[in-house]
């Protein structure tokens, strides 16, 4: 069986639907949608994804009758209705994402969409993300409903000639996309099918050896793992059905199971994959700024007292000034090096520039914490010097969650502050891509809300079938 194999994706007709735009259809990943937005996107067009990829909850749900099965039944509808069509030949897909940096630059990326045959970590593509069951058994129950996914899991992979692309770019060249469109974000995404036998030749050759590192969707490709060893009669495993489910047996097409271990290799077999070059300057981490709100006794002088143990600290005197630090970039317009991070407290204007000081005691405490690679990423100098010790705020993500949001914006944080909604935020650099990779390549993982890949990958571009 072939590591890289092309894919016939189910994509949607738009006649059919009785859809304008793919602008009607498709959302964001599930995992980035909340209550609000699910509604809006139920509201926006009957045929729109979340009803296969977030299907609401409703009263008087039970085995039966319940959000997966509902998608299952969708999902069925749409095919046999003719609203999402399959192509009529594999392909390897080459999508083009255009779109602004937090500092307005454009930037383009572009990545490959294909089926990725399924191994276990560290063997030919590396974590850095921890997974929670909870998450793992709800995207298990979707596909074991629908015995599909609505969305890729993104990988990394190093090729910096450019080799695996430049045969699908070339067959795509001067060719109008198969598939256009527009998200909320005025991202751009391009999509062309290349089913030219020597361009998926050339493009699968090159990727065959690659070595790739996990960006996003670490829960679906476990649930991918687990998948394939169930339909293979390997089991489930020992986590409870999710909710409204009292057992897995209750899902639609669980029997399939029933069938034995098939001998030839299946769809299920693989994983479906986005996979764009680690070199490609638009691949980008957007920070995950860190604002602490509802924490009981906040003390912020007694914040600041704290951080002087490990950082000089230093005020910047007005908002404008502080949101002049360049906290997309790695070197802060003060001309400061190394860690650094700024923080805006409630009630102060301005805030104060915190660069981290390299001496032994700094550097026992965080390895006591955290192993070498992890160490070095910003987010776990906070975490392990002011978070945990200052805040009392544990990295156990429950407890992020609890007095932590998190957001990319820098303005988002700081006038959150200003409004009183956060007592505190710390503004933090994204995690460079070189940090991922040794962080990967150590088997370690990064604390939570390390990364934020952007642009985010829309769901119902494709639907991957698996049976």
């Amino acid at each position: 069986m072939p590591r890289i194999q092309p894919l016939a994706g189910w994509r949607y007709d738009l006649a059919a639907a009785g859809a304008a735009s793919l602008n009607e259809l498709l959302t964001p990943p599930y995992d980035v949608i909340n209550s609000a937005q699910q509604a809006a996107f139920y509201d926006r067009h009957p045929c729109n994804v979340v009803r296969l990829e977030l299907t609401a909850d409703q009263v008087g749900d039970d085995d039966h009758d319940n959000r997966y099965t509902r998608a299952a039944a969708t999902l069925a509808g749409w095919q046999a209705g003719g609203v999402l069509r399959q192509e009529a030949a594999p392909a390897i897909y080459l999508l083009r994402q255009r779109y602004r940096l937090p500092d307005g630059q454009e930037a383009t990326r572009s990545g490959l969409i294909f089926r990725l045959r399924l191994a276990p970590w560290g063997e030919g593509i590396l974590p850095h993300e921890r997974t929670f069951p909870a998450a793992k058994a709800d995207r298990l129950a979707l596909t074991i409903a629908t015995r599909a996914q609505c969305s890729p899991i993104f990988l990394l992979y190093a090729d910096p000639a450019g080799a695996a692309q430049a045969p699908l770019a070339a067959a795509a060249a001067g060719q109008t996309p198969d598939a256009l469109y527009h998200d909320s974000d005025g991202v751009e995404h391009s999509l062309w099918a290349v089913t030219e036998p020597a361009a998926l030749a050339a493009a699968a050759a090159a990727l065959e050896p690659k070595t790739f590192y996990l960006a996003d969707g670490h829960h679906r490709y476990e649930t991918a793992l687990t998948y394939q060893r169930w339909r293979r009669g390997g089991g489930l495993p020992a986590v409870a059905a999710p909710a409204p489910l009292s057992s897995w047996q209750e899902l639609p097409g669980y029997a399939l199971a029933a069938a034995g271990s098939p001998s030839a290799a299946q769809p299920f077999d693989t994983a479906w994959v986005y996979a764009a070059c680690l070199e490609d300057p638009g691949v980008a981490i957007l920070p995950t700024h860190r604002c602490i709100h509802d924490l009981p006794d906040f003390d912020a002088a007694r914040l600041l007292a704290g951080l002087e143990q490990h950082f000089s600290v230093t005020p910047v005197e007005e908002d404008v000034a502080l949101k002049r630090l360049d906290f997309f970039g790695r070197s802060p317009t003060s001309g400061t090096s190394g860690t650094t991070f700024a923080l805006a407290l409630a009630g102060q204007p301005g805030g104060y520039l915190l660069e981290l000081r390299a001496d032994r005691a700094t550097s026992e405490r965080l390895l006591a914490d955290y192993p070498p690679a992890v160490a070095a990423v910003d987010v776990a100098v906070l975490q392990s010097l002011a978070l945990g010790p200052l805040l009392g705020i544990d990295a156990d993500p429950t407890e992020l969650k609890r007095f932590v949001i998190f957001t990319p914006s820098l303005s988002e944080a700081i006038e959150g502050v200003r409004a009183g909604r956060y007592q505190a935020a710390f503004l933090v650099h994204p995690t460079p891509l070189a940090q991922l990779q040794a962080v990967s390549d150590a088997g370690e993982v990064m604390p939570p809300k390390a990364t934020y890949f952007y642009p985010k990958l829309p769901a119902g571009l494709l639907i991957n079938c698996l049976e």
